[in-house]
């Protein structure tokens, strides 16, 4: 009677309290969650929600001249229905270029001037404001400047928010997979981790938003993740472990067999060896005493002949 690496493979593994339950019978293992979704996640972990699409009373586009309308009309130029003169409207659209080219230039903001909408026109109007004040001998406070710009670049991260976070998250994806921490793509992350991906995007989002992380959470979830990885591999490196055991065994002239017939008899012993070489995986101490009995009790079964070696058929 025989029997088969994947059964001494697991035996090992259940030796060692890992997987215990096959990897197929965990739905936390064998399934996988969106990096949308993952996004997302980081983002409400952090206060940001972020959506597919912004309200349509925020969305609507408002042009240049509309701004430079209502710039000119909060210095009191024109009043609310009145008309703007041509050259009013060529200073004052000139003065709502130079603020975009500013918020583009410093960072701010990514859309272009044909792109600014109804979230942040009132905004844009009060810093054109400001620079078209002193062209019409106008007072203005120069305090509001860094409150306006503020609120625009809020308003800018929230709308990029969700392409930040897959970005991010493509990163911690990446260092992850550099640390040989992982195996998988980033197509999905297995549900298992998913809280951990979460929280390692957010960590890297933090600074985007005006939060503070502790470093040190980084390693602790960075560890989680490698402990889970080794455990969606462990059937293929016990498997792995079991093959190297019986080479070993065959090059020290103890296992007459292939490892397709692996007789039954040395099954624990296989089982100890190969548990000692897992060991180091999953952070566990291997057993020297274990080492030694199993190749004592190998010698033995094999000197005794309560090992039967296959019979080898030839051919002339």
């Amino acid at each position: 009677m025989t029997v088969t690496v994947s059964i001494i493979a697991e035996r090992a593994l259940r030796r060692l309290g890992v997987a215990v339950v096959p990897v197929d019978a965990r739905p936390a293992l064998n399934t996988r969650t969106a990096p949308a979704d993952i996004a997302t996640a980081a983002l409400i972990e952090l206060g940001v929600i972020a959506i597919d699409a912004a309200p349509q009373s925020q969305a609507s586009i408002v042009p240049l001249d509309t701004i430079a309308t209502i710039a000119l009309t909060k210095l009191g130029v024109i009043a609310a229905d009145e008309g703007v003169a041509p050259s009013d409207m060529t200073l004052a659209r000139g003065a709502v270029d130079a603020v975009h080219s500013a918020l583009v230039a410093s960072g701010t903001v990514k859309w272009t001037s044909a792109q600014i909408t109804t979230a942040v026109s009132e905004e844009y109007a009060g810093l054109t404001a400001f620079h078209l004040a002193s062209s019409f001998g106008k007072q203005s406070d120069p305090a509001l400047v860094p409150v306006l710009e503020a609120r625009i670049a809020t308003v800018s991260r929230v709308a990029h928010a969700h392409a930040l976070a897959l970005t991010k998250l493509a990163q911690v994806q990446a260092s992850l997979v550099s640390q040989a921490l992982v195996t998988w793509d980033n197509l999905g992350v297995p549900t298992a981790v998913a809280e951990e991906y979460t929280r390692l995007t957010a960590m890297s989002l933090a600074s985007s938003f005006g939060k503070q992380v502790d470093p040190k959470l980084v390693l602790v979830l960075e560890d989680r993740v490698r402990r889970m990885a080794q455990v969606l591999a462990a059937p293929g490196s016990a498997n792995d472990a079991v093959q190297a055991v019986h080479d070993d065994l065959v090059a020290q002239g103890l296992a007459r067999w292939s490892v397709f017939d692996i007789p039954a008899a040395v099954e624990l012993p296989y089982e100890l060896l190969a548990a000692n070489r897992l060991a180091p995986l999953f952070d566990k101490q291997a057993i020297p005493h274990d080492e030694v009995l199993a190749i004592r009790s190998l010698a033995k079964l094999v000197a005794l002949g309560a090992v039967q070696e296959p019979i080898r058929a030839e051919y002339f």
